[in-house]
């Protein structure tokens, strides 16, 4: 998501947020894209629903809502 995305996903604050791959081998990284300040953890809010962003099995970002009941 992040900048495919049109920084949908936002920190629990409002403020908008990008993920990547670190390097060509994968590896998270998130950073607020009004700054490019990197931001330590994986929560964002999508359209009012929290989720979690991660480094996909392959590659890529995943984005997951986050199971409440767990």
């Amino acid at each position: 998501m992040g900048e495919a995305g049109g920084h949908e996903a936002t920190d629990e604050g409002g403020r908008p947020l990008e993920f990547f791959n670190t390097d060509i081998g994968g590896g998270f990284g998130a950073r607020y894209a009004d700054t490019g300040e990197p931001r330590d953890g994986h929560a964002c809010v999508i359209r009012g629903v929290l989720c979690r962003a991660d480094e996909g099995r392959f590659g890529g970002i995943v984005i997951e809502v986050v199971d409440e009941m767990s």
